[in-house]
């Protein structure tokens, strides 16, 4: 089930962001804005706590309009990441 504490205002900009490692599983206390992707790789994300894993193939460097709760390490191979809140 998905977790409805999490939320995100999409009508403002970012206002915070966290560096993100591909080695160890990230967990978000909000959703994310956007995550920016320094170098090209699968990327592997859940939308909500508990969540099914979803990749994302080749991603480029670049920002991602994604709002997700968690990026996997396992699977994800892009790097450079910054989750942007």
């Amino acid at each position: 089930m998905a977790d409805s504490t999490k939320t995100t205002d999409q009508t403002r900009s970012i206002v915070a962001a966290e560096a993100v490692t591909n080695t160890v599983t990230a967990t978000f206390d909000n959703l994310t804005r956007a995550i920016y992707v320094g170098t090209a790789g699968d990327l592997v994300v859940r939308f909500t706590d508990g969540g099914d894993a979803v990749t994302f193939a080749d991603v480029p460097n670049g920002y991602q309009p994604l709002q997700v709760a968690q990026i996997d390490a396992t699977g994800t191979t892009a790097d450079g990441i910054v989750a942007c809140f």
